[in-house]
């Protein structure tokens, strides 16, 4: 539809600018042909009154400015038929003199149509040079215009690529920021994983050596979480482990980290300078909440953790001996029958 419809309109704009350029040459040929009526009146009248000079050299003065009109109207047509008329007149009264046994008074009746033919020439001459900086003009006007469309679609074709390039940008800036949270995330229950709970203990570690801040770290392992993964299957032993995620998350404080190191194994790491007293007290709250039942998918389950705590600097200066000694004493708890919190010094 559109197709036809750009058809349409150049059938019609052709058909216009035909019809105009049709009226244009009619409407020339209208005024040469006025031209020439005049001119051929002139001429009479200049032979009728050849005796009276002053109304002759008025007729000579019409006889240019007619001439010079047929350039100006029809520039080159006008120009060769301005010079034939010319040399038509000249001759005219070239055969009065020779008739009238060389009567010299009509002798101006010849020079004047020879000067006319001077005087379009150059008018013709410098007309044609006009014209050919005018074109030359619009030539360039025309190659500017190509130029500008040139430039302006250049532009476009720049700002669609800032635009895509901005949005290319922001989807990698959203990848970055997923790739960072995967890396540093356990997409299973969303806490820190080993990755950033390693980070986060050496950042802790380079901090304390300048400002003695002690702080904790526990090991949590689930205890038989196999025997659940074994009869009730993966999926269910992943949902019971993000409801224990969940349940540690609302006793732990802000200020502390909750991470899980893969598997059953959980890590706080406890970020105050707290009693051994307070450290344990903190801890056994979130040991008497893991025994609560859990209910995944309408089934209820029961489980129980064990729980080893290291400090810093007492019993490790490195992120490494921290988790190795909260291990080690997660180890002695479950020894000693498990479902109990332990430190590495042998207190519970």
């Amino acid at each position: 539809m559109e197709k036809i419809r750009n058809v349409a309109d150049f059938t019609d704009h052709h058909i216009e600018k035909k019809r105009t350029l049709d009226e244009s040459k009619q409407f020339s040929r209208i005024k040469i042909g006025i031209c020439l009526l005049l001119y051929f009146t002139v001429i009479f009248l200049q032979v009728r009154f050849s005796s009276f000079s002053n109304i002759a050299g008025v007729v000579a003065q019409l006889q240019v400015m007619i001439s010079v009109c047929l350039v100006v109207i029809a520039k080159e047509k006008g120009y060769r038929i301005g010079v034939a008329i010319n040399l038509l007149a000249s001759a005219f009264v070239g055969i009065i003199i020779v008739l009238g046994a060389g009567n010299l008074e009509a002798i101006p009746g010849i020079m004047v149509p020879l000067s006319t033919i001077i005087i379009i020439s150059i008018i013709s001459f410098y007309g044609k040079r006009v014209d050919s900086n005018l074109a030359e003009v619009a030539a360039q006007k025309k190659e500017l215009s190509v130029l500008y469309d040139e430039l302006a679609n250049s532009e476009k074709e720049v700002l669609e690529q800032n635009q895509k390039l901005r949005e290319l940008n922001r989807k990698m800036k959203q990848r970055e920021v997923r790739l960072n949270y995967l890396a540093y995330t356990d997409v299973l229950t969303g806490l820190p994983n080993r990755e950033m709970l390693v980070n986060k203990l050496d950042y802790l570690v380079e901090q304390s050596q300048e400002k003695q801040a002690p702080f904790a770290v526990v090991f949590i392992d689930l205890d038989s979480f196999k025997k659940i993964n074994d009869y009730k299957g993966h999926h269910i032993g992943d949902l019971l482990l993000k409801s224990i995620a969940d349940r540690i998350k609302k006793i732990v404080l802000q200020q502390d980290m909750l991470g899980r190191l893969g598997g059953d194994e959980f890590t706080l790491i406890i970020q105050r300078d707290l009693s051994e007293a307070e450290i344990f007290e903190y801890v056994e709250k979130i040991r008497m909440a893991l025994l609560e039942t859990f209910v995944v998918e309408n089934m209820n389950l029961n489980i129980s953790a064990s729980f080893g705590i290291a400090r810093y600097p007492r019993d490790g200066v490195t992120a490494t001996e921290l988790l190795n000694y909260s291990d080690i004493a997660m180890y002695k708890a479950k020894e000693f029958g498990k479902n109990r919190v332990q430190f590495i010094n042998g207190q519970a």
